[in-house]
């Protein structure tokens, strides 16, 4: 619990109340506070500022100057981020500028004294004139923290979705802020109460029609073989993916990390639970892939056609190499598969470690109707591959796609 005090200079303290030279003399707990907000914008510290009327005497060289005494015990402050700043003065029922003489304004601090083996600060405050002055004290405190987390609403066609996007608020400072304004650092700022030991859960935004597209992903060096039976497959795992940008009817701020609850619309007027995910910071024209689990209809196989050693000199040699996918599409809907290859774990189990970046140059029996894209670095080419749906006879046969990456890695030794 904070305690922010006003209190007389010993030297008046002595002469009214008879108390001991030095002391500190707290005569008067400060009004309430007239204004709180806090500011979500750090995992680990929150910066909350407050406002409050504070009585000043003016300072003279007989009484001394204000002294205002701001303690805590139960609450995590940082002691050297504690601010106090004078707003202004009040002057009936309004409030005035702080008048500025040679300089120096008429209110201002000119000593903190930190007495030892406490939590508290003492601020000792000129004053030109007796007067109520509305002051701000800002600070940075723990254990008032904020999580994001989302909701996801796909439309039956999944080529779309509606994003809530939501930050709750979790306060275990130890201390009650009662009314405050709440802002995550972007998005609307929240009029609550904060007590002590309360979680608050706030809606950021929502935002409509979001463009998806549904990936397929294989990747045998991230996942491994399927099962005993099928060795050589892997799984195929689904994502739906949406780009952080205003053409995708987002990008108004980056998207935080949080947990994500995904649904999809029935076309009955119900919902239906398609999985949980944890997503990534997703800046400004980023993608966000929000994972929906193992596809069933989708089945790949990769085997070694070739592999071949040419040497070079003395140890130097160049590794040739025949990646081949079998590719089965049992979705009544055409899709596309990206395979994604790691080349530097192909060298260091065929070749040798290449020590860094293998490079490499592509084979003339690549398959042709294979695109390639490099965005996660020319050692880790990903295979996107075009998938016709199934015959629309219920009992045609599924056709294997069959696609070769032929390539070389050089100079390995």
């Amino acid at each position: 619990m904070f305690r922010f005090l006003f209190f007389l200079t010993p030297l008046l303290a002595a002469s009214t109340l008879t108390s001991p030279a030095g002391a500190r003399i707290k005569l008067a707990a400060l009004p309430v506070r007239e204004r709180v907000e806090i500011q979500l914008n750090h995992g680990q510290y929150t910066l909350v500022e407050e406002e409050r009327i504070v009585p000043l005497l003016k300072s003279t060289a007989a009484t001394g100057n204000n002294m205002i005494d701001f303690s805590w015990s139960n609450a995590s402050i940082d002691k050297n981020s504690i601010q106090f700043r004078p707003l202004a003065i009040r002057d009936g029922d309004q409030f005035g500028p702080l008048e500025v003489e040679e300089g120096d304004a008429e209110i201002r601090v000119v000593n903190v004294a930190y007495p030892p083996q406490e939590n508290a600060l003492v601020w000792e405050v000129f004053s030109t004139r007796a007067c109520a002055a509305k002051v701000r004290v800002s600070y940075l405190i723990q254990n008032l923290t904020r999580t994001f987390s989302y909701r996801a609403l796909a439309d039956p066609n999944e080529t779309s979705l509606t994003l809530r996007c939501f930050v709750t608020l979790h306060n275990y400072s130890g201390e009650d802020f009662g009314s405050a304004g709440v802002w995550a650092g972007f998005g609307p700022r929240f009029l609550k109460t904060v007590g002590q030991q309360q979680t608050l859960r706030m809606l950021l935004q929502r935002f409509e029609d979001v463009p998806i597209t549904k990936t397929f992903n294989f990747d045998w060096y991230a996942h491994g073989p399927l099962n005993a039976d099928q060795p050589f497959a892997s799984p195929v795992l689904m994502h739906y993916e949406l780009t952080n940008n205003a053409s995708h009817r987002l990008g108004n701020f980056p998207l935080q990390p949080g947990k994500v609850r995904i649904f999809i619309d029935d076309g009955k007027g119900g919902q239906a639970f398609l999985g949980e995910d944890t997503a990534e910071l997703t800046p400004l024209d980023d993608h966000m892939q929000l994972y929906l689990g193992q596809s069933r209809d989708i089945v790949c196989t990769r085997t070694i056609e070739l592999n071949r050693r040419h040497i070079v000199r003395a140890n130097l040699f160049h590794q040739e190499m025949i990646l081949k996918y079998e590719i089965e599409n049992f979705r009544d809907e055409p899709c596309t598969i990206e395979i994604k290859e790691q080349l530097n774990r192909v060298a260091r189990e065929y070749g040798s470690d290449p020590h860094g970046n293998v490079g490499w140059e592509m084979g003339s029996q690549t398959s042709e109707h294979v695109r390639f894209d490099y965005d996660a670095g020319r050692a880790a080419p990903v295979l996107k591959v075009d998938l016709p749906g199934r015959p629309a006879d219920g009992d045609g046969k599924v056709a294997k796609k069959i696609v070769l990456f032929h390539f070389t890695c050089k100079n390995l030794w």
